[in-house]
């Protein structure tokens, strides 16, 4: 994928999602959903072909659990928040 899409791939998402689009640091971005005590975080994996990426973060920004990043992979936009959300529920309750 070409940056110029994975940018566009992005807002696409934050839209999609009801999401903002939030730097990742090195170039990169992603869509931070807020949720109930944390935010969950999508970022695009541009450097492979794992599809959506999704971790938690607290109010300060720090992960809530060092191995709590999960790979939900290549989905329709419409059910992204909710594949996201769902995949961070089973690991916090898992």
């Amino acid at each position: 994928m070409e940056y110029t899409e994975y940018l566009q791939e992005i807002d696409r998402a934050a839209g999609a999602t009801g999401g903002k689009v939030v730097s990742l640091a090195g170039g990169y971005f992603g869509v931070q959903l807020n949720t109930d005590g944390a935010n969950i975080l999508l970022a695009l994996d541009l450097d492979c072909d794992q599809g959506w990426v999704v971790w938690s973060e607290d109010q300060d920004g720090e992960r809530c659990c060092d191995a709590g990043e999960e790979i939900i992979g290549h989905l329709p936009l419409d059910v992204l928040r909710k594949q996201a959300v769902g995949a961070i529920a089973c690991h916090v309750h898992g």
